[in-house]
């Protein structure tokens, strides 16, 4: 079957609402089993509902208040996407896959001969670029450590570490990209 929906990506939300005025998506997309207004309107207008009295009807919600949406969504469906390919590469008709073995409890397991193993130039690789990613973050101000370990380990938004540490989600998003700058020049 295939996907049915693709990414929300914000630049073009805000590039349609820049060129229309609001941009707009089926609440169903968002969340299957609602019931209630058939479309979300995203739009920073705050007379929309006046110009458009059919929008009235609708959720009408800010840009910056959607973004976490469509996020959200966007993790979502990126780990629905990932499992459907797990699943159709180790599962057949039966509910295993050949390459499993089925344990003293009768689970299936990965059998272990058929797993591909990391050659030991591969372990030191990734070793040495562990060494250089922490000597990287050595480097950055404690603010930009923080806040990229937010943004990549904890998988925070902009908006998230903003109000996380009361800033702005400018300020948060230039820290972040500084301290990256950094960074690369060291690789």
């Amino acid at each position: 079957m295939g996907r049915i929906y693709k990414n929300i990506v914000m630049e073009d939300v805000l590039d349609i609402i820049r060129k229309r005025g609001f941009y707009y998506i089926r609440t169903k997309v968002l969340y299957p089993d609602f019931i209630g207004p058939e479309y979300i309107i995203v739009t920073d207008d705050t007379d929309i509902a006046k110009k458009h009295p059919k929008m009235a009807r609708m959720i009408i919600i800010a840009p910056d208040k959607f973004e976490a949406m469509a996020e959200e969504y966007n993790r979502y469906f990126g780990n629905e996407d990932r499992e459907k390919h797990r699943e159709s590469k180790y599962h057949i008709d039966e509910g295993y896959s050949e390459e499993t073995i089925e344990d003293e409890n009768g689970e299936h397991q990965l059998n272990p001969l058929d797993m591909e193993l990391t050659p030991v130039e591969d372990a030191v690789e990734m070793n040495e670029l562990k060494d250089i990613l922490s000597k990287a973050m050595e480097d950055l101000t404690p603010h930009q450590k923080e806040r990229i370990k937010k943004y990549y380990y904890q998988q925070m938004t902009y908006d998230e570490i903003a109000a996380s540490e009361n800033v702005g989600k400018m300020t948060a998003y230039r820290s972040i990209r500084a301290g990256i700058s950094k960074m690369r020049k060291l690789f």
